[in-house]
């Protein structure tokens, strides 16, 4: 019998064919969410792949229905995932296992994570006081810069990159990922030290790894493992180099829940008409249950700790009012 190693991550057990680097290890008996068979030896794919940098399809099989997301570059990889999320599989050739294990965990587990019919937004969350607080916008809006600000001042991140929101009927919880953030350089230089000792996400990139650890340890870049109820969610907007200091402005259910679906994980897969339903009235119970703020905030990175102390002091608005409304 090959070997085989389980890990926890955004709410999922993973059953993956060999060791990843990065992950919460799952206790051995832990029910398997998702099985991943990573092999390597990928396949010639045909001429019209070829020549696009990454894409999705939908391929249809004796067996079923599956979604073949590739990545080209110097090599090719390709991930299959089954209708249900249940089984991903991979083949590439020049990659290293490191740069598969980074696209697993971000474009692919988000497939799969709506392919199951969960809830999962683009997004960067921490934790403030007791509570999770996701931070949406573009990509390069800022979402692991405003993260990581907030990290270097204490807070825990929960997650980078996918927000897994489940319902308990009272809160809206967000699932932990993994104890990781993916920062630029100037990023790092900026909050962290030097990237020299980081590692490289992907071979062609300048983007690092930074480490987070334990909720035990000394240093302040943390990492929280239990999922959290969920107190705002926050869009970045445009960034504003004439604004003296952030703004923070309510966003009405109507607007958010739209702005909500265009962020969600992989928003490009399309899924059918029975799911989409199904994700835009959970994005709109969402919408009306949890704060969505907008936003607009300096570019300079000299400015981040005005923008965290923002965000933290309207997380303390929001939970005292939640208090108070429960007397």
């Amino acid at each position: 019998m090959s070997e085989s190693f389980r890990y926890k991550v955004y709410g999922l057990t993973l059953q993956v064919n060999q060791p990843l680097t990065g992950l919460i290890a799952a206790k051995s008996d832990a029910p398997v969410d998702v099985w991943v068979d990573l092999n390597g030896e990928s396949q010639p794919s045909s001429a019209e792949i070829e020549t696009i940098s990454s894409g999705l399809n939908v391929l249809s099989k004796a067996d079923g229905t599956y979604f073949h997301l590739w990545f080209r570059g110097d090599g090719q990889l390709d991930f299959y995932l089954d209708a249900g999320g249940s089984h991903i599989s991979a083949n590439w050739t020049c990659a290293l296992l490191e740069e598969v294990n980074a696209l697993l965990l971000g474009q692919v587990l988000g497939c799969a994570l709506r392919l199951r019919g969960t809830l999962c937004l683009h997004a960067c969350v921490v934790k403030i006081d007791q509570h999770a607080v996701a931070i949406v916008g573009e990509s390069g809006a800022g979402k692991s810069t405003t993260a990581a600000a907030l990290a270097k001042e204490g807070y825990s991140i929960l997650s980078d990159d996918i927000a897994v929101l489940k319902d308990d009927e009272q809160h809206w919880f967000v699932q932990p990922g993994y104890p990781r953030l993916r920062l630029w350089p100037q990023t790092i230089h900026a909050l962290y030290g030097s990237e020299s000792d980081l590692e490289r996400i992907f071979s062609f990139s300048e983007k690092r790894f930074v480490e987070l650890v334990g909720n035990s340890s000394e240093t302040v870049w943390k990492f929280h493992s239990d999922p959290l109820p969920l107190a705002a969610i926050y869009v970045l907007g445009k960034r504003h180099p004439e604004l003296a200091a952030p703004m923070i402005e309510t966003i009405s259910p109507a607007t958010a829940v739209m702005t909500l679906m265009t962020h969600r994980s992989v928003s490009h897969l399309k899924l059918g008409m029975d799911k989409q339903a199904q994700e835009f009235a959970g994005l709109s119970r969402v919408a009306m249950t949890v704060p969505i703020r907008k936003v607009s905030r300096s570019d300079s990175l000299t400015a981040l700790p005005q923008l965290c102390d923002a965000i933290v002091n309207d997380v303390g608005n929001i939970t005292l009012l939640e208090q108070c409304t429960q007397l």
